[in-house]
């Protein structure tokens, strides 16, 4: 009893636990980039049809989101996230006994629904715990911790493909989170007022959502500007070891310096709430990522390290920018919150789901089409974020 009230009541060990839930959608797909060439090789097919893996493993996470927030309304956070994290652990363990690459893709499917409760667990939990200034704060802290995932995710990848089969990487991820599965039995229920009536009705809350301008107009705003990571995450395997011909642990190497990018920009925006104004701060964020961009589209056809710079610091802008973002989003609702926070995340991975599959395309330029979809989406959230502000003071 007493590990439990440390746990719920002590801030540290808080963000630590919702750290862990958080961080198990990038175990599931960080750690496996650097296998896919690998396994395409093995069951001899084409690496555009082992992607299917990662980019339907999006779609199910993204969709699924839809059905965790409006029943944790209804039932309580801590029963779907128990739920979800039960099934990524036995779909884990499904995908590393996969004899094609078609039963791969199906227990992927399944391994991206049970992410998606934890993922979305975690905003609403936030949502429930904090407020104001104290929330901003936890929701940057937290984007600190998360970022250590991404960063080691690809080097225990590499080093599990060393050891010679890239089935340790599914074993791996199933024992990580049965670890987070255990703990979470000592998480306590963060919902005040649950809602009534009969449970599929729970559903037609999303009514209130949609109706929301203020929260669909913000999330529709700042939800697709973390689109580029997610084409990143698809992109990077293809250009540093298909285009480039990098090894997988010179790839493991860079992608961690891409993720430090990350913890980097949540950090730094931490320290910065002391002195500026969210939304200044997220002005500040958007137009650095336009010039991270506009850098990338003009330096990285000419060499490999432009292109990791640029990405570099378009991951470091982004990822300063999505606290306060998240924040801003989730602050435009009272009530459903559950579901808010699921279509939020929803609406971030079904655009980020969009910009993998772009960029995973056969094209004949696809250096030229990831960059050309950096500056877009850049360009135009700078935009549609200068009309938003006057709207919102």
């Amino acid at each position: 009893m007493r590990v439990m009230i440390d746990i719920n009541r002590h801030k540290g060990l808080y963000i630590i636990f919702l750290a862990m839930i958080g961080a198990t959608p990038p175990l599931a797909t960080d750690m496996y980039l650097a296998a896919i060439p690998i396994i395409a090789r093995e069951w001899n097919v084409g690496e555009h049809l082992v992607n299917l893996s990662l980019v339907l493993w999006f779609a199910s996470f993204s969709s699924s989101l839809l059905f965790y927030g409006p029943l944790s309304d209804k039932f309580g956070r801590r029963p779907v996230l128990l739920g979800g994290l039960f099934m990524f652990v036995l779909s884990s363990v499904l995908c590393t006994l996969s004899a094609n690459v078609w039963q791969l893709i199906l227990f992927r499917i399944l391994q991206g629904a049970g992410a998606a409760a934890p993922s979305a667990m975690v905003m609403a939990i936030c949502r429930d715990k904090y407020e104001g200034e104290e929330r901003r704060k936890a929701f940057a802290y937290l984007g600190t911790v998360l970022a250590v995932a991404p960063m080691v995710a690809p080097m225990i990848g590499a080093f599990l493909l060393s050891l010679g089969s890239w089935r340790y990487i599914f074993l791996t991820q199933a024992s990580m989170v049965a670890c987070t599965f255990a703990v979470s039995f000592l998480f306590q229920e963060t919902i005040q007022e649950r809602l009534s009536g009969e449970w599929y009705r729970v559903f037609f809350r999303y009514r209130n959502v949609f109706s929301n301008w203020k929260f669909m107009r913000t999330n529709l705003t700042l939800g697709i500007s973390a689109g580029p990571l997610y084409a990143f995450i698809a992109f990077s395997p293809i250009y540093y070891i298909g285009i480039n011909g990098f090894s997988e642990s010179k790839f493991s190497f860079l992608f961690a310096f891409n993720a430090f990018g990350a913890m980097f920009g949540a950090f730094v925006c931490s320290r910065m709430l002391k002195y500026f104004k969210p939304n200044t701060l997220i002005t500040f964020c958007l137009g650095g990522a336009v010039f991270a961009a506009g850098g990338l589209w003009m330096l990285s056809f000419s060499a490999w390290y432009f292109f990791t710079c640029f990405t570099f610091l378009t991951t470091f802008f982004i990822c300063m920018n999505r606290p306060l973002s998240n924040n801003l989003i989730v602050e435009q609702v009272n009530t459903d919150i559950g579901s808010a926070s699921s279509f939020m995340v929803f609406t971030q991975l079904m655009f980020g789901a969009l910009c993998m599959f772009i960029v995973s395309g056969t094209h004949a330029h696809r250096l030229a089409v990831f960059n050309l979809l950096f500056a877009s989406v850049a360009v135009f959230v700078m935009i549609n974020w200068i009309f938003l502000r006057k709207r919102l003071s």
